[in-house]
């Protein structure tokens, strides 16, 4: 989708997923739309990064390919309702990731 993340693959830990969020895109909305629309709950930025970051728990449930790939479509249809337009399709980069 064209989005950065905060910490390099090297040291990034796989069970938290930090997102920097796109200039324009509100962060409340985002997330707010997130819960309310799909039943999703993503956690904002704390201190310094507040409304600059997303944090993104991949632990248990959640990271099951089928919930992965519910979040990423759901982001998408956020994003978009921001006026972000992603770089590319997630739910696709990711299937490519996940079946080669």
């Amino acid at each position: 989708m064209g989005l950065k993340l905060l910490v390099n693959a090297d040291i990034r830990l796989p069970e938290l997923t930090t997102v920097h969020i796109p200039d324009g895109v509100n962060d409340a909305a985002v997330r707010g739309q997130l819960l309310e629309q799909f039943g999703i709950e993503i956690g904002g930025g704390l201190g310094a990064f507040k409304g600059k970051l997303w944090r993104v728990g991949l632990m248990g449930h959640s990271c099951q390919i089928r919930h992965v790939v519910t979040f990423l479509a759901a982001l998408e249809t956020a994003l978009k309702d921001q006026g972000f337009t992603p770089e590319n399709d997630g739910v696709d980069a990711a299937m490519k990731i996940i079946h080669g």
